[in-house]
């Protein structure tokens, strides 16, 4: 849990460091996505106008397969500028994991990727293009079902 006393953070800014747990994210692991590390999370609150301000970064590690290739990938995903505000809190203690929490997914990828440049598979014959061309040609991408529409006049 992520949470500091308000009254402390009015006479002096609060740092908060520490980690989460992979399982803090409520990801169910996959083959194409899992968490593979602690929550990493480095924030400074502090008092502002009107409310608490708090900022930071917050970090962790993943792996799955890409979404194009289906080659294994691990990468660090990161959210350097997180930034929350807290109108004039109530409460004498603040809790502010869940809003972090939503932060961390915020940054996760719909499809974790090998590259940029990772041109995947063949759609005919599966083979991995980043590992060579196909014996595959452009008349059996052709689809003949829609031929009929290149005699549409517009």
């Amino acid at each position: 849990m992520i949470r500091f006393s308000v009254a402390r953070v009015e006479k002096e800014p609060v740092e908060l460091v520490g980690d989460e747990p992979a399982e803090w994210l409520e990801i169910e692991p996959s083959d194409l996505l899992r968490v593979t590390s602690p929550v990493h999370y480095d924030l400074l609150a502090k008092a502002v106008s009107g409310g608490v301000l708090v900022e930071g970064k917050v970090r962790t590690g993943v792996a799955g397969l890409c979404g194009r290739c289906l080659e294994p990938v691990a990468e660090t995903i990161e959210n350097p500028g997180v930034c929350l505000f807290y109108e004039q809190p109530q409460e004498d203690e603040l809790d502010i994991t869940e809003d972090v929490r939503g932060e961390m997914l915020l940054e996760l990828p719909m499809n974790l990727l090998c590259s940029e440049e990772c041109r995947g598979l063949c759609p005919h014959c599966g083979k991995n293009l980043n590992r060579g061309s196909c014996s595959c040609t452009d008349d059996d991408e052709a689809d003949d079902r829609w031929s009929a529409l290149d005699n549409l006049k517009l």
